[in-house]
């Protein structure tokens, strides 16, 4: 019982360590300015770029002869066409969209890092300052310490895109239109999910690098490695694989790395799965079952927990 109010007092002490963190402040102010940029990006869009989006057959724009099967097999759906000058509550809505689908790609790219390097920062500035040599002598498991390290990580982040994105939040609903709540709820679970998780993957980073330097560099080659490189990684085994398996081994790799995971997630829970072709209809099946979600609920939370295991033996190896 002792060792976890210890815990809840380290994860206090944290908490409060990130969140009068300069760093954090400079993020929060970050997340606000591009909410705001991206909406009214979004608006202005629309007196360039009419709103008039079609999807399936139709947007070919040529003849297609599809005798008697139903286009929704391939995955094509039937979709209301909006015209030209469909009026400021139409164009509100679609420039917040728009907005909304920006954040989601920017943030897919600028939270895994922030994430990366915080974390990994927290754990090697008490390594650098002594605070973790201390933490030795009272004879706690590393585990705690990675524990609250985590904890406070995810919970402070969050605090911070809450804060900056529910200010924006606010400002449009006061003054401009309302939203649809699926972007928006789809906009904020993938910004928890990519927190929590590279939070987790922080502390592997932390365990095993010694400098600040050495911590920079292994998270922009992880952050690298995720964002950039794993799909022409996919790219090149996929072709050495048989073509019976092509398709398991495919959504297994996308699995294995949490941002491809949250992306087909975010397309899938947007109702824009088509956009994967007829080839991987079982995502939009898994959808619509919520299989696709259970699934990758499951891989997240394996993935936290191996980050926060294989932390805890390099600490204890290094220790």
């Amino acid at each position: 019982m002792n060792k976890w109010k210890s815990l809840n007092s380290m994860i206090v002490h944290e908490l409060r360590l990130l969140l009068r963190s300069k760093w954090l402040l400079n993020f929060t102010i970050l997340f606000f300015a591009m909410a705001a940029l991206f909406y009214f990006y979004g608006l202005k869009s629309i007196e360039t770029d009419p709103v008039e989006v079609t999807y399936g057959l139709e947007s070919v724009g040529t003849d297609i002869d599809i005798g008697t099967v139903d286009p929704s097999y391939f995955g094509l759906e039937e979709t209301v066409v909006e015209g030209e000058g469909g009026g400021g509550a139409a164009d509100s809505s679609v420039g917040y969209n728009r907005a909304i689908s920006m954040l989601m790609n920017l943030s897919l790219w600028i939270i895994p890092i922030i994430a990366l390097i915080l974390g990994a920062n927290s754990i090697i500035a008490d390594k650098e300052g002594g605070r973790l040599a201390l933490y030795r002598t009272y004879q706690m498991p590393y585990i705690f310490y990675l524990l609250s390290k985590f904890i406070a990580l995810s919970l402070s982040l969050i605090i911070s895109l809450g804060i900056s994105y529910g200010v924006v939040g606010v400002g449009i609903s006061l003054f401009g239109e309302p939203m649809e709540n699926s972007f928006l709820m789809t906009f904020l679970l993938l910004n928890v999910f990519l927190v929590i998780l590279f939070s987790a993957l922080s502390l592997i980073i932390g365990s095993i690098s010694v400098t600040r330097m050495q911590g920079l560099s292994l998270a922009l080659f992880a952050w690298s490695l995720l964002v950039f490189v794993y799909e022409f990684v996919i790219f090149s085994v996929i072709d050495l694989v048989p073509y019976a398996q092509k398709l398991n081994s495919v959504l297994v790799m996308v699995l294995l790395n949490p941002i491809e995971s949250i992306r087909v997630w975010s397309i899938e829970k947007l109702n824009a799965d088509y956009i994967f072709g007829p080839e991987f209809l079982i995502i939009s099946e898994w959808g619509a079952s919520g299989m696709l979600t259970n699934i990758i609920l499951i891989t997240f939370a394996l993935m936290i927990v191996i980050a926060i295991l294989v932390s805890n033996q390099v600490m204890k190896w290094r220790g």
